[in-house]
């Protein structure tokens, strides 16, 4: 593996606190922020905007390991149940622009 990228993964999960058994959703976290990042000979553009030929936006990024409320849905509860439950933020979604909780 990527050195970079293995030294990004470790930091990443020692400083949320993770255990081991999300080494895996750190890897696929920083291989994905890590294409993301500035390209130096490019004037500080992205892959993705190399590509495409069009400004892209990072505002969907978020904090590895950070507290995230998500919604339940109607259907999956009572009335008087909480409409969100608390997780951790683990990834972005592989094929869409989703989350992983």
């Amino acid at each position: 593996m990527n050195t970079t990228l293995n030294e990004k993964v470790k930091s990443m999960r020692i400083h949320v606190g993770l255990p081991k058994t999300f080494w895996a959703d750190a890897v696929s976290t920083a291989a994905y922020l890590i294409n993301r990042g500035p390209l130096i000979p490019t004037w500080f553009k992205i892959l993705e905007e190399e590509w495409q030929s069009k400004d892209v936006s990072l505002s969907h990024l978020k904090v590895f390991g950070c507290v995230s409320y998500v919604r339940v849905r109607d259907a999956d509860r009572d009335k008087l149940d909480p409409k969100a439950r608390k997780c951790i933020f683990i990834g972005y979604g592989a094929n869409d622009m989703g989350y992983r909780f």
